[in-house]
């Protein structure tokens, strides 16, 4: 049996879900959402601090409690940070390559638990014009079918986890990574201009919505590079 806490918490989430409140908006106070939800102030409180420490809402002392959408996770690759032997950052410059429906299968079908198809969102990167990353990003396309129909230079002037998070509703709330230097798919290769086979730099982000609901697959390779890898949070 669920609790009033839970309920609250459920019933937010579950605006947010619908697009009934999106990035930016703010919440009704505490009192109005007591009142609505047949709940004590207290109550009320607790479930806005449990939302807030997910980092689903943010509160504002003297203004309020707003929705943090697509805020909530960074750029799809701006936690990347590469620097020169100056310790200076390198510029990154952002290409979509293409964006298709594939039924290829991989650990994105894993991870999203769905046999297809995909929308796959290729792009490369260049750091600084001195090495490129390619980036692979899948989504199911049962749910995000829209993006084929994007304009590819649209893609280029915003992030994806921001896109999602603003026409669909969809924050990202947690992103895993994983990092590891392999050989690279083929794919990869192809688009890196390396070799088939050969050991690059791969690193895996795992993204996650509310409900802790897996909403992306994205993959990011590298062939070999001399500039210094900072990676943030």
């Amino acid at each position: 049996m669920t609790t009033k806490l839970e309920r609250i918490c459920d019933t937010v989430i579950g605006r947010i879900e619908s697009g009934a409140l999106r990035e930016g908006d703010r919440l009704p106070s505490e009192e109005q959402l007591a009142a609505s939800l047949k709940a004590s102030v207290g109550t009320v409180q607790k479930a806005l601090q449990q939302l807030a420490h997910r980092g689903l809402i943010v509160r504002e002392h003297g203004r309020g409690t707003f929705v943090s959408g697509g805020k909530l996770g960074p750029a799809d690759v701006r936690y990347l940070r590469f620097r020169n032997d100056l310790g200076e950052d390198l510029p990154l410059y952002l290409h979509v390559l293409s964006v298709k429906s594939v039924r290829q299968r991989g650990p994105w079908a894993e991870f999203l638990a769905t046999a297809g198809p995909f929308i796959r969102i290729e792009r490369m990167i260049s750091v600084g014009g001195e090495f490129d990353l390619f980036s692979e990003f899948f989504l199911p396309e049962s749910e995000f079918a829209a993006l084929r129909k994007l304009d590819a230079k649209a893609l280029e002037r915003i992030s994806l986890r921001d896109l999602l998070s603003q026409q669909f509703s969809v924050p990202t709330l947690r992103a895993d990574q994983f990092i590891r230097f392999e050989s690279l798919r083929a794919r990869a290769c192809d688009r890196l201009g390396l070799a088939r086979g050969a050991t690059g730099f791969v690193m895996e982000m795992r993204g996650y919505t509310l409900r802790d609901c897996p909403l992306y697959y994205q993959r990011v390779s590298a062939g070999p590079f001399g500039a210094a890898l900072a990676i943030t949070r």
